[in-house]
Formats: structure tokens, C-alpha cells, sequence
């Protein structure tokens, strides 16, 4: 077969691959076993074999080229999910912009060495409500001698530059009769008293996919599926029972933190997907918050209704945890 003729082939069949795995994911991204893979999968890879496929389709024709620029775009976009911003003016050019309320959120992995870095940390970040997860004693110790005051618990942090009303678990906001509160603590709420009115802030972190991940990462056939299976249930009661104590009653809040759930998620839709993703509507990039050595991914996020509109979304890099911290800005609306 002549070297031209198994080029086009290849490119065909490439973008064959990627429309079928776009299709895959926009149906089973966290609906099943094989689409909690897909969505976990370090997808960003697939847009580099398009570095070679298209500067080659370029030599064999318009078709050919055509063919190979729409699996790129739908790789880029459908499959590795890299992000742009619904408003030109959100594009990473110059200072980031900022909003009536800055909001940064991060997974600290329990870190202690963040300690001694946060101050320097706060400054940069130039926020006015910071969650922070896995929250380590020192660290809510350099919180407090920061701000003054911290509302803490033993898994989350929350500061403001403005004043904290309460310090509410997910346990004491559900209804005793709501059968989808887990036993474990997977959210917490403040009111934060801001220039523009009180509004309730929730910071969360849901149950872990790792242990089943892992199993796929070093097969371990006989309890690939059972755990992956278990983490789906787990994750979705986690995520459908903190969704069930977010009031939709308050026409401003902010839910931010570690959802453990992909971009694209069934799941995420499912309980989230009546809200506005703060990255996903205003952020540049593939965002992945989590650095999971070659696996990276974009679970941590940030959900605002209508009232609020972010105007800009940022992962920062170069934290000591696997997670990095995400930074919005938000507008007060009406």
C-alpha cells in the first residue's frame, strides 16, 4: 500500500477514534465503570498525535486536511476537554481581572510545609475568601494568625477578609430524614458578611476515587469492577446528598472545593449542573487542578448561580500537594 494511501488512512481513523471516544465520554463520563476510566484518563494525550497528523494531512489534499483539522478540534475540545472562556474579555491576557468577590479554593493533601509559605501564599492570591481542604493543625494555625480568626474544623479551613457567621457541618444542615446523607462529613457551611450582602459559602471534598483507580492503574482484575463501582455509588450519594443541603432558596452562594468528579461527570451534571461552573464558563485551558503525576485531571470546581457571574478562572501551579489551587472571581449581579 503506498505510503500516502496508509497516511489518509490513518488520519481517517484517528478522527474515527476521536469522535467515538467524544461520544463515550458524553454519554458515560462517571455513568458506568468504563466511562469513570474514561473520565479519570490523562486525555490531554491524544492532542499530540494531531502535532504530527495535521501538518501532514496539509500535504495530501483539502479533504485529507479538513478531516484531520475536525479530529483535532474534536480531540482538543470533545475529548481532552481544554476549556474557553464565554467572554473574550476573560482570556489570560495581561493582569487577571477582578471581580467584586475573589474566591480561592484548594486541596492542601494535609501539607504541612504550606504553613510556612502562606502568608507569602495569601498575598499573591490577593483573596477574599479562601477554602481550604484537608486542612492541617498548622496550617489553620497560619490561617488564624493571618486573618485573626478561622472557622475550622478537622477536615476544612475557611478565612475572609470579611466577617464569618457560624461554622455549619453537612450532617447539621441535612434533614434527619434525608436517606442520602452519608455518615461521613463531606461539606461545610459559613455565612460571609460581604460588602454586597450575606451569602452562604459551602466548601466541600467528596469521597476519593484513588483506591479504585489504582486497581485499573495496577490491574487487580478480580476487584477492578467491584471498586469501581463502589466509587461511583459512593461518590454519587456523597455529591447528591451535599447538593440536597445547598439551598436554591439563596439567590447568591458559592459551592467550591475538591468534587472528586471529573469535568463532564454524570454525576456532576446530575447534582450541579443548574448552577454555573465557574472554569467552564470563564476559564482558559485544560484546568486540572489535580496533578496526579502523569494523570492529571480537572476535579476541583467551583458553582455559583445566576446572581453571581465569574469573570475569571485560573489554576495556579508549583503548590506542595498534588492539587493546585483554583482562583475565581466573581460580580455581584442586580
Amino acid at each position: 500500500m503506498p505510503l500516502r494511501r496508509l497516511t489518509a488512512i490513518t488520519i481517517y481513523a484517528a478522527t474515527l477514534s476521536a469522535v467515538v471516544v467524544w461520544a463515550l465520554l458524553a454519554v458515560g463520563n462517571d455513568a458506568n465503570p468504563v466511562g469513570m476510566l474514561l473520565g479519570f484518563a490523562p486525555r490531554w494525550w491524544a492532542t499530540l498525535p494531531w502535532l504530527i497528523l495535521v501538518p501532514v494531512a496539509l500535504r495530501l489534499g483539502k479533504g485529507t486536511t479538513a478531516v484531520a483539522l475536525a479530529g483535532a478540534l474534536v480531540t482538543l475540545l470533545g475529548v481532552a476537554q481544554f476549556t474557553w472562556p464565554s467572554r473574550l474579555s476573560a482570556l489570560p491576557v495581561g493582569a487577571p481581572t477582578r471581580g467584586d468577590i475573589r474566591v480561592v479554593t484548594y486541596n492542601t493533601d494535609i501539607s504541612a510545609s504550606l504553613a510556612d509559605r502562606l502568608r507569602r501564599d495569601v498575598q499573591a492570591w490577593d483573596a477574599d475568601i479562601i477554602l481550604l481542604q484537608d486542612c492541617k493543625t498548622v496550617v489553620a494555625d497560619s490561617l488564624r494568625a493571618i486573618f485573626g480568626v478561622a472557622a475550622v474544623n478537622d477536615r476544612f479551613c475557611i478565612a475572609s477578609r470579611w466577617p464569618m457567621l457560624g461554622l455549619d457541618d453537612a450532617a447539621s444542615l441535612a434533614t434527619p430524614s434525608d436517606p442520602r446523607l452519608p455518615p461521613s462529613l463531606f461539606a461545610v457551611r459559613v455565612r460571609v458578611k460581604t460588602p454586597y450582602g450575606t451569602i452562604p459559602v459551602y466548601s466541600v471534598h467528596l469521597p476519593s476515587p484513588r483506591e479504585a483507580l489504582a486497581a485499573a492503574r495496577w490491574p487487580d482484575p478480580a476487584n477492578l469492577l467491584p471498586k469501581l463501582r463502589r466509587s461511583l455509588a459512593d461518590r454519587g450519594a456523597a455529591s447528591a446528598a451535599v447538593s440536597a443541603i445547598v439551598s436554591r432558596k439563596d439567590p447568591r452562594f458559592i459551592v467550591a472545593g475538591d468534587f472528586n468528579l471529573p469535568y463532564g461527570s454524570a454525576l456532576l451534571q446530575r447534582d450541579w449542573g443548574d448552577l454555573t461552573n465557574a472554569f467552564a464558563h470563564t476559564g482558559f485551558g485544560f484546568g486540572h487542578t489535580m496533578q496526579a503525576g502523569i494523570f492529571p485531571v480537572r476535579i476541583d470546581h467551583l458553582f455559583v448561580p445566576e446572581r453571581l457571574e465569574p469573570v475569571g478562572a485560573r489554576v495556579l501551579s508549583g503548590y506542595p500537594s498534588e492539587h493546585q489551587p483554583l482562583v475565581v472571581d466573581l460580580e455581584w449581579k442586580g
